[in-house]
């Protein structure tokens, strides 16, 4: 019956579709040398990428003012979803933006897929250029600090952020996914020209994104390394400590079947955080059980993801 299913719910995603510079440079420009026409609230924004229209959706704060640069962070949508429905989702993000200060900016994908380099996919549809032209023109309407541009997704949104991370380095300042490992194929070709710290949040009984590695459960199928190996792929790019230091989250919510383990690899350059969901599902913590427990697993109450990524992410600005 999986293999029948369409799963389109924006927070999901990521692989669910059948189975189941900014400132490029170290700075921002200072307010009196230019003026940002942009204002606050909810737009969509287009921009060509060797001809094709691709979209956007920005949320900015009420809180955004010009003559400050602000930080900005991508949210990538699951496989089969759209900026739309994943825009107030999962946990209220841009919630998060107004309460934080950042612009939240939700791309979407062509027909719903993300290229995020697994040796399966067919349809190259240019993301990492069409990231890189949308970060150029969001940094001419609005004023973006360049050392506070991150990166995030969910499925197969965040195994494009891990992709991001290798291949357009020096533009995040930090990046995170969410049941999403790295693709093998990127894995085998990944040359950042710097360190990008990188947090994940993994569920040890995701059904669809192996936690041990191995084939991802989808109509793009595809081999990803294990969560582990993953967090251990970027700690050795990061030159970050081999063997990581573990910590126990409080089982805040003991009826929810979970618990929660933080293994974080420190280092100088590139901080790796795994929040290792112990029973955990292909869903985000904190947020809500948007299919049954049988499709996706459970979903973590014992924390917010949302929380946790940018506590990462606010400490970790680009030298």
């Amino acid at each position: 019956m999986k293999a029948h299913l369409v799963l389109k719910h924006g927070a999901a995603v990521g692989l669910m579709s059948v189975a189941l510079s900014a400132c490029g440079g170290g700075g921002s420009t200072p307010s009196t040398a230019r003026s940002y026409p942009g204002q606050t609230g909810d737009f969509t924004r287009t921009v060509s990428v060797e001809g094709v229209t691709r979209t956007y959706l920005l949320h900015v704060p009420t809180s955004y003012a010009s003559a400050s640069p602000s930080p900005v962070v991508l949210l990538f949508h699951g496989g089969g979803g759209s900026a739309a429905t994943i825009s107030g989702l999962p946990g209220g993000f841009s919630a998060l933006a107004d309460r934080s200060g950042f612009i939240a900016v939700y791309p979407d994908a062509v027909g719903g897929f993300w290229d995020d380099g697994r040796e399966t996919l067919t349809a190259r549809t240019l993301d990492v250029a069409f990231t890189a032209a949308l970060l150029d023109a969001l940094a001419t309407e609005y004023h973006v600090d360049g050392r506070r541009v991150y990166a995030s997704g969910i499925s197969n949104g965040g195994m494009l952020a891990h992709r991001l991370a290798c291949e357009l380095s020096g533009r995040f300042a930090a990046v995170a996914s969410v049941a999403a490992n790295m693709p093998s194929a990127v894995a085998a070709t990944c040359v950042p020209t710097q360190p990008v710290p990188v947090v994940m949040f993994s569920g040890t009984a995701d059904p669809l994104m192996p936690y041990n590695g191995g084939s991802v459960v989808s109509a793009n199928a595809g081999l990803v390394l294990s969560a582990p190996a993953t967090a251990i792929f970027w700690a050795a790019k990061n030159r970050a400590a081999s063997t990581p230091q573990l910590t126990a989250l409080p089982d805040a919510a003991p009826s929810d079947g979970s618990t929660t383990d933080l293994l974080t690899y420190a280092s100088t350059s590139g901080e790796v955080a795994l929040y290792r969901i112990n029973g955990g599902g292909h869903t985000w913590p904190g947020g809500t059980q948007y299919y049954p427990v049988s499709l996706i697993g459970t979903v973590s109450k014992d924390f917010s993801a949302n929380d946790a990524m940018w506590a990462f992410f606010a400490r970790h600005p680009r030298p």
